[in-house]
């Protein structure tokens, strides 16, 4: 998956991360707080070696530790609410989508989702970025 956008609607006034298939057409719309999409976004600037977020706090120690984000796994959906986890040398750690997606924009990790949870609730062409059961 590649990111593609953290988007705030004005009908929710609640941010919505957006992925996409790498070789593909469907994507993924995940509603993640506030919080969440400022962790995403910052990723994508310059970080701030005096003023560490916690989530470069985390690569730096696990990189003390030799260990590295090899992998972010989307793995299911429930009423709304997306599961996933990463994969920190070879274990499997459980995560919120955000959380996943902040560590892995930040340290180049590969970002994946299950075929069948694409099947399930993926969407083809422009994600519709209304609140879920509107």
């Amino acid at each position: 998956m590649l990111f593609s956008e953290v988007r705030v609607t004005a009908v929710a006034d609640t941010p919505v991360l957006l992925l996409r298939e790498q070789q593909g057409e469907r994507h993924l719309a995940v509603w993640i707080t506030a919080a969440g999409g400022n962790a995403i976004l910052s990723a994508l600037e310059d970080s701030d070696e005096e003023h560490p977020s916690t989530h470069d706090l985390m690569i730096d120690a696990l990189a003390v530790l030799d260990a590295v984000v090899e992998a972010v796994h989307i793995t299911g959906e429930d009423e709304g609410v997306f599961s996933a986890h990463v994969v920190i040398g070879g274990t499997v750690v459980p995560a919120r989508v955000s959380d996943a997606v902040a560590l892995a924009l930040r340290c180049g990790a590969t970002i994946l989702a299950d075929e069948d949870l694409l099947d399930e609730v993926g969407v083809t062409g422009a994600p519709q970025t209304g609140p879920p059961g509107l």
